[in-house]
């Protein structure tokens, strides 16, 4: 027997500058560290830069861990993500791709959580564009490429969602849609299946910052396939907060992107505490509006046959 249960599905990403520190010689896992438990709440929760190798287990009270970690020939292991679904919701929640070591693909069943369309959900981290790694793999250049292809692949399936540290500073100047779409005028121009929408146009950030070559990559996909930033515009954080810090100052790193058609679903969006001691990136996450279908247990026929006493 199923019934439907209305209640909120919490998704957090965390770019959380490596798991794993050393402590009296020791090599201590940050998912035992007590300042985790406040994160490790949500339904689904994103973990990037783990620089945890093929070869560690992972694992967190109540969740089963998905993995896809970076190759690496040395002993030194960069990258890396981690995500942790909760097993009560496991059934209505499958990984689809992960051919790519930064980026992981999630499918949310329509029918489970009772979405009008399947949620397909990317967790990922893009390199900075000067570190060694992305100088020497192009691999920002193979991301973006991939997360093209598979925007076109899944939006014909269903809604889409981007999460996670995506290194891209976006002026708040810079629109995720196209100025004026909503004028007749524009018809001509707009591709066929392209619907407006009426979401809250203006963006804001906490801090002003220019738009970098991710930003304006981020930009253009956002238009082409019709996302939106739900950082600076959103419940929770209508002021655009800073999720990044350093020693060289502060910036708008992590996002959260969906399908402009999934906007009424979401309820709201937060950029969590700043905690140093675990990373220098604020957790952020999305909730997100459902009607998940539970299968309750048959009851048990009595296999005994009851006496009467004469």
């Amino acid at each position: 027997m199923c019934i439907k249960v209305s209640r909120n599905v919490s998704i957090t990403s965390w770019n959380v500058n490596g798991l794993f520190r050393k402590l009296s010689g020791d090599r201590i896992c940050k998912l035992d560290d007590e300042n985790f438990s406040n994160i490790m709440t949500s339904d689904i929760v994103c973990l990037s830069e783990t620089h945890a190798s093929s070869k560690d287990i992972l694992f967190y009270n109540g969740y089963k861990c998905f993995t896809n970690c970076r190759q690496s020939k040395t002993n030194r292991v960069w990258g890396g993500l981690a995500t942790f679904i909760k097993r009560e919701i496991l059934q209505g929640v499958k990984l689809i791709d992960k051919t790519m070591s930064d980026m992981m693909w999630f499918k949310l069943d329509k029918n489970y959580f009772g979405f009008e369309k399947n949620l397909f959900i990317c967790s990922m981290y893009i390199p900075p564009s000067n570190s060694s790694y992305t100088m020497r793999t192009n691999c920002d250049k193979q991301i973006f490429e991939k997360l093209e292809q598979d925007i076109t692949k899944f939006s014909l399936e269903g809604n889409i969602a981007l999460i996670g540290d995506l290194n891209a500073h976006i002026n708040v100047s810079e629109s995720d849609y196209i100025t004026n779409e909503i004028d007749d005028s524009l018809d001509d121009f707009l591709p066929i299946n392209y619907i407006a929408d009426a979401v809250l146009k203006s963006r804001s950030t906490e801090i002003s910052q220019n738009t970098n070559s991710y930003g304006k990559q981020l930009i253009e996909l956002c238009i082409s396939a019709q996302l939106r930033i739900l950082n600076g515009r959103t419940l929770g954080d209508s002021k655009g907060k800073v999720t990044f810090f350093n020693h060289n100052g502060t910036s708008i790193d992590d996002y959260c992107i969906c399908s402009s058609g999934f906007l009424p679903s979401i309820i709201n969006f937060s950029i969590n505490k700043f905690d140093p001691t675990v990373s220098d990136h604020c957790p952020i996450t999305v909730n997100i509006m459902s009607q998940i279908n539970k299968t309750t247990p048959r009851k048990l026929k009595n296999s005994f046959k009851v006496h009467k006493m004469e």
